[in-house]
């Protein structure tokens, strides 16, 4: 039995087609019932996902195809099924533009019974069908089309937080989102989306969640991103439980955390009763894997092509559980037939395509079906990453405990670590007495907490009277360093100005528990500490090749202090290092 059923909205398909291909959100509203699953690992790679459900004493299985889409014009759902009345069930949604601002929802599908005694039953199925699409599509449409106020200020449970300090306007952001979201939108909290969807400054937001935290409101936990289809198999309650090797089930791949790419804080209201126990009602949704714009199945020795427009940018072609090959589409590329395959272990693509009408063909050189996918190459920067978090002062304050397990070593691609120094602090000690000194140094360490706390930074420790910090941002780390000497210039001693050497770099290192706490080592730890070293007092010594960086020189320029570069030995390092010597300011 076929059936074709059409629906007119008044939104534009670009903004229709993040709830529509929410098809867990969609089989939801339409009173579809909750689902139990599974994935069933083959031999030679990939996997099955069968799901199930429960219609009085008969139990409904099937097994999930793999969902065929292109954002944002169609997805396309097949169902095998082992058990109930249907043998199998196909379903393709269509999304067409009816001018700029209205869309055409073109949904076809197909019901095949599983025996002549099933065969009545069909028409009762799609009219039931067609009832719960009528009310879940109108309900995505209606929202589609909301336009968002800002967020205003109540009475509600985050209110007690303002005494904290916290952001009013993230505060209020939380209220509305709770005011008008499903529990099922609220089981796992994004605090950059959130901050996104309410123009609210991403920091704050991030400090309301870890505040909302503290005082029991919110659960946190780290979330680590599979590579392969960028879903959360692995979640953990602390940083302690994190383990070095991780699996998929869904991809069927191994795969390890990366503290500034994978490993993400979110959040919980399960202690407010809210977004717990949160049922699944679809295996496959495509908006569950937003970053993907196209997605098909191969069969074996078969070829399948992608009709696609590309912008200019980074994309991947992902054979999910074979391999991801990077590509960048260009206006400069000649417009050519782009042809790549996918072998055991390999994925091989052109480099550089033309960005526009690009039919991309893929050929399957393997002896089973794969997924090809086409994504967004560049990793979302809506994730609150483990490198990001653990370098907010406010997070080491407040879950000072939150270390990784022992012998655990994650890499961080990218983290500025500073180090200061406090000019004369052994003349200090030796003339004022242990006592006095010991007041004036843990003064300014407050000072300089003060000053990492505003730009997004962290002490990590400190050193007799050296401290060490990290920031994310090593834009952000410049500009606290060219604030520091001058924060701790009020602290006298023997009528004496304090006076500090800043040193910073910014690179790879890794992150590891050492003496319980969350701990940084590496070569840019060690040349950060060096760099230190080189520096007067009230000066700023970094690297060339980091002060050379727009956003770094961007800060160095406006910085309204003298600056040049020179050829330092360092200690422990062979070669010379090029560096950028900030001065320090001169006195009005």
């Amino acid at each position: 039995m076929k059936v074709h059923w059409e629906w007119e909205f008044d939104v534009a398909r670009e903004r229709l087609w993040p709830w529509l291909a929410d098809t867990d959100w969609i089989n939801a509203n339409a009173g579809l019932p909750a689902i139990s699953t599974r994935n069933e690992p083959l031999t030679n790679g990939g996997t099955r996902k069968l799901a199930w459900f429960y219609a009085g004493p008969v139990r409904v299985e099937w097994e999930e195809r793999p969902t065929q889409w292109r954002v944002p014009e169609f997805y396309a759902v097949e169902r095998l099924y082992a058990s109930g009345p249907l043998k199998r069930f196909a379903n393709r949604t269509a999304l067409e533009p009816v001018g700029a601002d209205r869309t055409r929802v073109i949904v076809d599908i197909e019901l095949e019974p599983r025996n002549a005694f099933a065969a009545p039953l069909m028409p009762l199925v799609a009219a039931q069908g067609k009832w719960g699409a009528d009310r879940a599509f109108a309900r995505a449409a209606a929202r589609a089309a909301s336009s968002q106020g800002p967020p205003e200020m109540g009475s509600g449970a985050f209110s007690r937080l303002l005494a904290d300090g916290v952001d009013r306007g993230a505060l209020a952001a939380l209220e509305q989102l709770f005011a008008v979201s499903d529990d099922r939108d609220l089981a796992s909290l994004r605090p950059y989306e959130i901050a996104d969807r309410y123009g609210i400054s991403r920091r704050e937001m991030l400090r309301a969640c870890l505040a909302a935290t503290r005082a029991g409101l919110f659960n946190l936990r780290w979330e680590v991103i599979c590579p392969g289809c960028r879903g959360t198999p692995n979640s953990f309650d602390t940083l302690s439980d994190l383990r070095p090797d991780l699996h998929c089930p869904s991809c069927n791949v191994p795969y390890g955390p990366q503290f500034d790419r994978s490993v993400e804080v979110r959040f919980s209201p399960r202690p407010m009763g809210r977004g717990s126990d949160v049922p699944l009602y679809c295996i496959a949704s495509p908006q569950a894997s937003a970053h993907v714009l196209a997605q098909t199945a191969v069969a074996p020795g078969a070829r399948a092509t992608l009709e696609l427009s590309l912008d200019g940018g980074a994309y991947d072609i992902n054979a999910v559980g074979v391999g991801i090959a990077p590509f960048v589409a260009s206006e400069e590329a000649v417009p050519s037939r782009i042809e790549g395959h996918v072998a055991p272990g390999h994925v091989s693509f052109p480099g550089e395509v033309w960005a526009g009408p690009a039919p991309l063909t893929i050929e399957n050189r393997l002896e089973r079906e794969t997924v090809v996918r086409v994504e967004q190459g560049r990793w979302p920067d809506t994730i609150a990453t483990a490198a990001q978090v653990t370098a907010l002062q406010e997070f080491r304050d407040l879950f000072s405990s939150e270390v990784l397990a022992p012998g655990l070593e994650l890499g961080i691609e990218s983290i500025a670590v500073l180090f200061t120094d406090l000019v004369g602090s052994t003349a200090m000690y030796s003339r004022a007495g242990d006592a006095p000194a010991f007041r004036i140094v843990t003064d300014h360490f407050a000072r300089i907490r003060a000053v990492f706390d505003r730009y997004g930074g962290a002490i990590v420790k400190t050193i007799g009277d050296a401290v060490m910090g990290v920031f994310y941002d090593p834009a952000a780390c410049l500009q606290a360093a060219l604030e520091l000497d001058g924060c701790v210039r009020d602290l006298k001693h023997e009528g004496e100005p304090l006076r500090l050497r800043v040193g910073f770099h910014y690179g790879p290192c890794i992150a590891m528990r050492a003496n319980e706490r969350l701990d940084y080592f590496g070569t840019t730890v060690n040349l950060a500490a060096r760099l230190e070293a080189q520096a007067g007092a009230g000066d700023v010594v970094l690297a060339a090749a980091v002060a050379a960086r727009s956003d770094v020189a961007g800060v160095i320029s406006g910085a309204l202090r003298k600056s040049h570069a020179e050829l330092v030995a360092v200690k422990g390092f062979s070669r010379a290092v090029e560096v950028v010597r900030i001065l320090e300011a001169q006195p009005n």
